[in-house]
């Protein structure tokens, strides 16, 4: 009987453990796409300060901060859609996880209301 409750309880559960690891990934997935932002932002900014230290005039300086900023628009634009694509996804997962979980929910507290009216 305590196996049957157990498994029972584990069953009741898997929506929620699920969910859980869901976001356990989303969130691992955004923590290594921010991390491989952060050491692009930082490589990109120590090469931008490397040749900028070597520009002779104005304006072969103006033009490498010009380059370096469309680069960094370039490389933060690219993060912010790859972020927001892997939420996205997690966001429809979970909808689909709910929904299973409802309609499951649903159909047996249809079969028990129809097991329990007496004949």
């Amino acid at each position: 009987m305590f196996e049957q409750l157990n498994d029972q309880l584990k069953e009741s559960m898997k929506p929620v453990t699920e969910l859980a690891t869901l976001n356990m990934s989303t969130l691992q997935d955004i923590a290594e796409k921010q991390n491989a932002l952060f050491s692009s932002l930082l490589n990109d900014g120590m090469s931008f300060v490397e040749t900028a230290s070597k520009q002779k005039d104005v304006m072969s300086l103006a033009e490498t901060q010009k380059a370096y900023i469309e680069g960094l628009q370039e490389t933060v634009t690219d993060a912010a859609k790859e972020s927001y694509e892997v939420i996205t996804a997690a966001q429809k997962k979970a909808t689909e996880l709910v929904k299973e979980a409802s309609e499951d929910l649903g159909s047996k507290m249809a079969t028990a209301a129809t097991a329990a009216v007496p004949k």
